[in-house]
């Protein structure tokens, strides 16, 4: 990640980031937005984190809160734990545009590409992110601002079982 001496105003989120953040707030409009964000604080800029922008002031990192909603069954991180692990399922999919999600951090746990015996599953502790969900993004996000296609974020039957079925086949 190159070291971004712009100012902070001329960041922007990758376009995978603004296109997410979109679709959840479409899907959840009642959601709990206190602990979103996708710019570094000062903290963030004293070590390497794709909260802060790049070279070219893009920023590769989002977080959504995990509260859903004010009642109900979309409240209190039950529907971010389905929508964390339904990013995990496509980031490790054949499916269009799945290659753009970097990593995902939630309840203290990361699911990645790095190690083979946990390919894109949860694992670990003492990685924070416990009130909202954590998604990098790779470079292939910043051009591609496709719709994520994930099963929680339509409210369509068919889409969803289409959406289930694309995501199903995993790319190992």
């Amino acid at each position: 990640m190159g070291q971004w001496t712009g100012r902070i105003s001329m960041a922007k989120l990758c376009k995978a980031g603004v296109t997410l953040r979109s679709q959840i707030d479409k899907r959840f409009p009642g959601r709990d937005r206190r602990s979103d964000g996708w710019i570094g604080d000062r903290d963030h800029t004293q070590r390497a984190s794709d909260h802060n922008p790049n070279s070219k002031g893009i920023v590769h990192a989002l977080d959504i809160d995990e509260n859903m909603g004010k009642r109900g069954k979309w409240r209190n991180g039950r529907t971010a734990r389905l929508l964390a692990d339904q990013l995990v399922k496509y980031a490790a999919s054949t499916a269009p545009g799945a290659q753009r999600i970097k990593y995902v951090v939630y309840e203290n746990q990361i699911a990645s590409p790095t190690y083979d015996k946990t390919w894109w599953r949860f694992r670990g502790s003492g990685y924070g992110h416990t009130a909202h969900i954590h998604i990098s993004f790779t470079a292939l996000a910043d051009m591609d601002g496709s719709i994520f296609p994930l099963p929680i974020l339509t409210k369509s039957p068919t889409k969803k079982l289409a959406y289930r079925r694309l995501i199903a086949k995993r790319r190992r």
